[in-house]
């Protein structure tokens, strides 16, 4: 009976080493999601939850509304009479992560529209680590409700590998989509399950030495995953990335791939015009240094970009580039800084404004 307090203690000053020994050493990014299943098979974020992400470079507090929405208050359904409603689908660089809520990027978009008198609503329906599959199936079973004027999808580089490794929706012989599965809710049980404990979520939010077993665990199980998609699925990528970390190097993308993002925006741009609303995809650029950012709109087909209305901010980018500027994190998971969140809302604003389907939204001074 008496070996049990020693191995106690052990145990514990061998977490507490660990624990300072990474704080002093190797600090790692705190970035805790809250994410559960919606009723309509793919994640999304908990409703009323409230959490702190904390890296080196920034702590900021996420909270979410009764719908899952990172706001600070609820949409009704019913639009307001001779408003305009703009959805964002997205992951966690529409989301806002490592930023305040008053510096993500639909918060900027929403105060740019106002301050040149347009009667508009901003409702962000993004979710971290969500790819075009999820947002499809997300437009289609709760962000029509909101009856929307615009929507707009984000597209980044780590799209098409998630679209693949979801395996909602694949392509047939003929190369047209297809559903494949109703549900994809990675890891969500066991989720669901240990976020009941205040332990649990103290440990997320506050232990670097958890953060960093849990990342790692993570990575390895995605790498076993990738293995397996890659002998069960069409060409899916062996060097996998996610949305939470910094890519580098040359990173190719099977044609697979990319043909079934291409069909699933494609999808997506014909629900939303079927509800009258206009539709648009957005790029967050690819970060390689705090001066050089690339675009994957060239791989598109050029009367595909036309087609789906596809943006990239790259040139803003690269014209605000300088070595003692800050556009992505650097030390955490590499989301856009504020001032990145600013230049992004800054062109994507002007690129509503100038294509005149505001004009009817106008308030009158």
């Amino acid at each position: 009976m008496k070996k049990w307090p020693t191995l106690f203690l052990i145990s514990f000053y061998c977490l507490l080493f660990g624990e300072v020994f990474i704080r002093i050493f190797a600090p790692v990014a705190l970035m805790p999601r809250y994410v559960t299943g919606a009723e309509y098979g793919v994640r999304m974020n908990i409703p009323n939850s409230q959490y702190w992400q904390t890296t080196p470079e920034t702590q900021v507090q996420l909270r979410i509304n009764t719908q899952g929405i990172r706001a600070d208050h609820n949409y009704d359904y019913t639009k307001p009479p001779g408003h305009c409603r703009i959805l964002l689908f997205g992951d966690s660089f529409f989301m806002g992560y490592e930023v305040d809520l008053t510096d993500s990027f639909s918060q900027l978009l929403e105060q740019n529209l106002l301050k040149a008198g347009y009667a508009c609503q901003v409702i962000n329906l993004a979710v971290s680590g969500f790819g075009t599959a999820e947002m499809l199936i997300t437009l289609a079973n709760e962000g029509l409700k909101y009856q929307p004027d615009i929507v707009v999808f984000q597209w980044h580089i780590t799209d098409p590998y998630d679209n693949v490794r979801s395996k909602l929706f694949g392509l047939d012989a003929q190369g047209q989509l297809i559903p494949l599965n109703l549900t994809y809710l990675p890891g969500i049980p066991i989720s669901d399950w240990l976020t009941q404990f205040t332990l649990y979520r103290w440990l997320i939010e506050n232990s670097q030495l958890y953060s960093a077993i849990r990342e790692n665990t993570a990575r390895k199980i995605k790498s076993i995953l990738v293995s397996f998609r890659k002998n069960t699925s069409h060409s899916l990528p062996t060097n996998d990335e996610t949305d939470q970390s910094e890519e580098t190097g040359n990173n190719a993308i099977s044609p697979y791939a990319m043909q079934l993002s291409f069909r699933l925006l494609q999808a997506a741009q014909q629900l939303a015009q079927q509800h009258h609303a206009h539709f648009y995809v957005l790029e967050i650029p690819r970060r390689h240094s705090r001066t050089e950012f690339s675009s994957q709109v060239p791989d598109f087909p050029a009367e595909l970009v036309q087609k789906l209305s596809l943006l990239t901010p790259l040139s803003v980018l690269q014209a605000a580039a300088h070595p003692e500027v800050k556009l992505y994190y650097e030390k955490g998971h590499f989301h856009l800084t504020p001032l990145g969140n600013r230049l992004v809302a800054d062109y994507f604003f002007q690129q509503l404004h100038n294509s005149g389907i505001l004009k009817s939204f106008k308030i009158l001074q």
